[in-house]
């Protein structure tokens, strides 16, 4: 396996760039970490791993900053608050991920946030983000990582997706107003669209006019659902589907 590692003019190792091979099993882990006792307990557990090597560690931000200068390392384990500073975690990986783009970053913390999570992933870019309980699952986080394999750990993935689902849904509900909402009850109630338009004081033609409105909607989202491909489709079907995305 190749490490990625970068001189500057003066000839100091750093980060990302050119490939210089140091060993093809060696993985060079570096541990950004504020709590002494965790940090000696991971560097212990990586030691028992042969195809691992713990090149430096840090407690701050300005002694990692410094060792990225000096030594060359293939992926970072970065707590996400350091020495009481809330999220200084994601201000590292946001600056690494732009210094250093070609550079692994696992994110380990006791946070299981959803935004946090969501957000250390997106913006901070990270491989993994795993909460420290689970120190025996980082070794296998940190080559599937080094290996480019993608997989979020079981710690982080129910708040990735919890946040992702409710971001879709929000998504949604933003293209459908509160008139086709009103209708979209009423259809749920019983009543047809005639009906509907004699209560609404709506037309009948304004009434299915919200409703293709709707089925737009539904069709710009869904385009792989093969009835709302079609050019006429009933109320039941749209009713079915908005009542199964909790439009309403």
């Amino acid at each position: 396996m190749v490490a990625a590692r970068q001189t500057d003019r003066s000839g100091n190792a750093v980060i990302g760039g050119r490939i210089e091979v140091e060993s093809e099993q060696t993985i060079r882990v570096f541990v950004c970490e504020d709590d002494p006792v965790y940090s000696r307990l991971l560097s212990e557990r990586l030691g028992k791993e042969s195809d691992f090597k713990v090149v430096g560690t840090a407690v701050n931000r300005e002694t990692l900053m410094q060792a990225s200068g000096s030594t060359p390392f293939d992926l970072l384990l970065l707590d996400l608050n350091l020495a009481g500073k809330n999220m200084e975690g994601l201000e590292i990986a946001l600056d690494f991920r732009n210094r250093f783009p070609d550079l692994k970053v696992i994110v380990l913390s006791s946070i299981e946030d959803e935004e946090i999570v969501s957000h250390m992933l997106g913006f901070g870019g990270v491989a993994n983000y795993i909460t420290k309980d689970y120190l025996e699952d980082i070794p296998s986080a940190v080559r599937a990582a080094f290996q480019g394999r993608s997989g979020i750990h079981h710690s982080a993935a129910p708040k990735v997706l919890s946040a992702l689902s409710a971001r879709q849904d929000q998504e949604l509900k933003t293209k459908i107003t509160s008139k086709q909402i009103q209708i979209l009850r009423l259809l749920d109630a019983g009543y047809n669209r005639r009906e509907i338009s004699d209560m609404l004081f709506y037309s009948e033609y304004t009434i299915n006019n919200e409703l293709c409105k709707v089925s737009s909607a539904l069709k710009g989202k869904f385009p792989y659902l093969e009835w709302l491909r079609l050019k006429k489709h009933n109320s039941k079907e749209i009713l079915q589907l908005a009542k199964q995305l909790h439009l309403f």
